[in-house]
């Protein structure tokens, strides 16, 4: 006998998806602080590092920050002119795209650019990035290295031995190469040099305020 196909029922406990119940929460929590705040700044990042960026949240506790899915916050906004949230935020909203986010606040907007302006913060590069300097290990003594650390930097790629208790480069050795990309190996030698050379910064890109949305110029270049 064929069987009996039933038709099933969804459950009394069927919810949405997690993905689009934390969609429709981003959008909620946006459409939230933009009614909440004075100003809206779009901004984009550089070298992103969840520490640093951990940091700006402290200093702006009195404020929201949201990095999330860009489209997802365009939508909050408005992604046109009839959709907007409030008066024109469609324009800053084009403003989101790549590694970008949103800042709410009632700070004025001279002193979040001014605060912007200033913070920068070194950090070590990672691998596959492109490199922004020459760097080349000279031959001679390390003197900072104890003879424990020959298998690791032997490993890392450098011609080393060890002399008398010292441990000695026997060739100069390139390790990076300005707009190359690095090494895996390359990043861990900077790292055991010290040598930061990213900077995490966050540029504002627009600002809107009571219905009137501006671009904000890049910083020139110094």
């Amino acid at each position: 006998m064929p069987k009996n196909k039933r038709v099933k029922q969804p459950a009394l406990t069927a919810t949405k998806p997690k993905g689009m119940e934390h969609k429709e929460q981003l959008v909620e929590n946006i459409r939230a602080a933009l009614d909440e705040y004075t100003h809206c700044f779009t901004f984009d990042l550089a070298n992103l590092r969840t520490t640093h960026l951990t940091q700006v949240r402290k200093d702006f506790a009195d404020s929201r920050l949201f990095m999330g899915n860009n489209k997802v916050m365009a939508v909050a906004l408005g992604r046109t002119k009839e959709d907007s949230y409030k008066d024109n935020l469609y324009k800053v909203a084009r403003r989101l795209t790549g590694s970008c986010g949103l800042l709410f606040t009632n700070r004025t907007k001279k002193e979040v650019k001014e605060y912007f302006s200033e913070f920068e913060v070194s950090d070590f590069a990672r691998s596959g990035t492109p490199s922004t300097l020459d760097w080349t290990v000279p031959k001679g003594p390390l003197h900072q290295f104890g003879h424990e650390m020959m298998d690791q930097l032997t490993k890392l790629g450098l011609p080393i031995k060890l002399d008398r208790g010292t441990l000695l480069c026997l060739a100069d050795t390139i390790v990076a190469k300005e707009g190359e990309s690095l090494t895996p190996q390359a990043t861990q030698l900077m790292k055991l040099w010290d040598i930061k050379s990213i900077q995490f910064k966050i540029f504002l890109t627009s600002h809107w305020t009571d219905g009137t949305a501006r671009a904000i110029a890049p910083p020139k270049a110094s």
